[in-house]
Parts: structure tokens; C-alpha cells; sequence
């Protein structure tokens, strides 16, 4: 009996295991198929583990056009076959034509599937859904969720207030290109304010998992830029168009806020004291309506003044 136990035990731990192994793939799921020759799609697939994997036989794997089970089979010239790398960890299943080299498909306006059979990189049957031109919008739309700085927080700065040139943002989509080139870092006003460009450009990396992207300015030597820090906001724009996820593009502009100083997003009209605001004016001295948004310096009735951030 206890024997039974202990075997029922393993098995239930090598099945959280078989649950926990995680992977993503190259293409990414639910992104457009990367096409070549005219409509041509290749017919390779990597995958990359958390863990190393056994590869069962490769040659039950389909790739199905309109349905996963129902639909048209695509097949490669030869067969299927994988190779694997990375201890284990990479599989790549591809289909060969009659040469040994990578097959080829014409890739038409549908949806297609890669169903990798139970037993062959995972104990579950793996399913992936890819399309093959004009992709239906996400339900959501493109977002950013978190990052480092983490969004509206202040930026990390040297001792000298100098600040790296670098944002990695992540996204609530799989992203399958970023141009960076239309990018800007601007001063107290994203459409409007001072435009803190880096000495080349910038320059976009998308992560291995396709979830998040790194924004960094270029100097003349390939390394990252710095700017100065000041106590005011700084909005990073990137402009509608510049992000495809497979499914569509951002068609608005993305607009992410940091600071140079710990923000401040309103003032009572009456302070501790008792005193009361009397005026506002902006950075340069000029007297402002309550409804100024960026950084504004109110004066109060008994002399004092207090910078703020409004937004």
C-alpha cells in the first residue's frame, strides 16, 4: 500500500512538472505567418523550453489549413523532421522538400495550424494557431502593462542626475515588429515640448518571448546615451503605426509618462497655514489658467510657492 502511494506521488509530481515546462515559439502564436517568395510561408518551427525535452516521432505533425482537425492537411515535400540545440532545450520541426532543404507553402488569406501530436515535445497535444494574411483585430487593444522604469514612476538617475536612455516596455500582445525610428522623449509635453534626441537614433529590440520591446538611444558609438534630469515630466511617444503585433498595428500613438522628481498631481486651494492661492505661472514666468497642464509654479496669499506637476 505504501508502495502504491509513493508511485502515485511521483506520478503527480512528473505531472506538475509535465504542467510546469513552458515554451515559446518562433513564429510567435496568432502572428502572421513572415512570408518570402511572393506569398511563400517556410515550413519551420522553433521551439524554445524552459527544460530540455525528449522529441518523440515528428512525422504525425500537420500543418492544417481552416481547422485544426477537420481542415486541409499542408504537407511538406518529404517529411517532417526535427533538429535540437541548446542541450535540449530548442527543437526546431521542420518540413523537408525532396533536396533536404526547408519546404515551402503557398501561403493563402486563411487561418493555419501547427498540431504537434501528444508525446512529441510535451506529453499534451500542442496546437498553435498562426494566419496567413489580413488577421483579425485582438479584442484588446495594444497596451503598454508594465516596464523598467516601471511607467509613471521617476526616472533612475547617476549622482549627477544623469539619466540612461533606455525603456523596456511591456506589452499585454505579442509584438512582431517595433520601428523605432519615429520615437521621441520630450519635456513637459508629448506633442509640444523639448525633444531630447539621441546622438544617432533609436533603435528597437523585441524580446525572446515577442512580450516586450527595448527602446534605447544610440550615441555616435553603438552605446546607450544619457540625458540630464530635470525636475519635470518626460513623455516617451511612440507613434501610431510603429508597433505591429500580427493581428494589427497601434493606431493611435502610445504615450508613456516618467519623471525627473517625485510627481505632484494637484494642490488644495487653502494650505495648512490657512493661505490661499492667489496665482500660477509657468517656467518661464508667464501667468497660467488653473486648467495648465505640465509644470507650474502656484504662488500662495502668504508669499510661499509650490511647484506641481498637472496632468
Amino acid at each position: 500500500m505504501k508502495k502504491m502511494l509513493l508511485s502515485l506521488v511521483a506520478l503527480a509530481t512528473m505531472g506538475l512538472a509535465a504542467m510546469a515546462q513552458g515554451y515559446s515559439v518562433d513564429p510567435a502564436a496568432n502572428t502572421v505567418l513572415p512570408k518570402v517568395y511572393s506569398n511563400y510561408a517556410t515550413m519551420s518551427f522553433t521551439f524554445n523550453f524552459d527544460q530540455a525535452v525528449s522529441v518523440g516521432d515528428v512525422t504525425s505533425v500537420k500543418l492544417m489549413k481552416d481547422d485544426p482537425v477537420t481542415g486541409t492537411v499542408i504537407t511538406p515535400d518529404d517529411d517532417w523532421y526535427a533538429n535540437t540545440s541548446n542541450g535540449g532545450k530548442t527543437v526546431t520541426i521542420w518540413g523537408s522538400d525532396y533536396d533536404g532543404f526547408t519546404c515551402y507553402f503557398a501561403c493563402e488569406d486563411a487561418n493555419y495550424y501547427l498540431v504537434v501530436p501528444a508525446g512529441v515535445l510535451t506529453e499534451d497535444e500542442i496546437v498553435i494557431e498562426y494566419y496567413g494574411m489580413n488577421a483579425p483585430a485582438p479584442s484588446d487593444p495594444l497596451e503598454v502593462v508594465g516596464g523598467t522604469p516601471e511607467p509613471n514612476s521617476v526616472l533612475p538617475q547617476t549622482s549627477n542626475r544623469m539619466v540612461n536612455m533606455t525603456f523596456n516596455l511591456e506589452f499585454n500582445q505579442m509584438l512582431t515588429s517595433v520601428d523605432a525610428s519615429g520615437v521621441t522623449l520630450r519635456e513637459e509635453d508629448p506633442e509640444n515640448g523639448f525633444n531630447i534626441e539621441p546622438m544617432s537614433e533609436w533603435v528597437a529590440t523585441i524580446s525572446g518571448d515577442k512580450m516586450s520591446v527595448n527602446l534605447w538611444g544610440s550615441d555616435y558609438d553603438g552605446y546607450t546615451d544619457y540625458f540630464f534630469a530635470r525636475d519635470i515630466a518626460y513623455y516617451l511617444t511612440i507613434p501610431a503605426g510603429a508597433i505591429t503585433t500580427g493581428r494589427a498595428v497601434n493606431e493611435e500613438a502610445i504615450v508613456i509618462t516618467y519623471y525627473g522628481a517625485e510627481p505632484l498631481t494637484g494642490i488644495d486651494n487653502v494650505n495648512a497655514k490657512g493661505a490661499t492661492e492667489v496665482a500660477r505661472y509657468n517656467l518661464n514666468g508667464q501667468r497660467v489658467t488653473a486648467g495648465q497642464t505640465g509644470v507650474v509654479i502656484v504662488k500662495m496669499s502668504d508669499g510661499s510657492s509650490v511647484k506641481m506637476i498637472v496632468r
